[in-house]
């Protein structure tokens, strides 16, 4: 493994963020929540959901060589009149089995971070399956805590 490059997506990774969102789905639907639509990523809608991230929200990329290896994708989520401070959304990642456990996870959560602070977002929230322990855990490791518990 090389160094990894974190970047902004473009179109031409859309591919291989379907895929990558696509093994999420299975790990998720197999292990967490099986109603979940397996090949969502590459259905219509979940092809239109890809491209609206990377074009009109935010998408990072880890790459490695000429390989994605991980994605994040994030938003900004509209402010509710009630609330006083902004939020993003960290809506979905993953990173390739074969590159789990090299601190890739966190230099995506990391970028993502950099990013809301330049938009001047004072609060970063996602969601995990309650009984996904290595992904709550990955998450308050990276600096999350508990906030809702639906």
């Amino acid at each position: 493994m090389e160094k990894i490059i974190i970047r902004k997506a473009t179109i031409e990774d859309l591919v291989s963020i379907q895929k990558l969102n696509n093994s999420l789905f299975e790990l998720e639907y197999k292990n967490f929540d099986d109603t979940l639509k397996k090949g969502w990523p590459f259905e219509k809608e979940g092809k239109e959901y890809f491209e609206y991230m990377i074009n009109d929200e935010v998408v990072f990329v880890a790459q490695d060589k000429e390989k994605i290896v991980g994605y994040l994708a994030g938003s900004i989520c509209e402010q509710i009149s009630y609330v006083t401070e902004t939020f993003a959304e960290l809506d979905n990642m993953c990173i390739d089995d074969n590159y789990r456990r090299f601190g890739i996870g966190t230099l995506l959560i990391n970028k993502f971070k950099e990013y809301c602070k330049e938009k001047n977002i004072q609060n970063i929230k996602v969601t995990a399956s309650a009984k996904n322990d290595r992904a709550i855990q990955f998450y308050t490791k990276n600096g999350f805590e508990d906030y809702n518990v639906t």
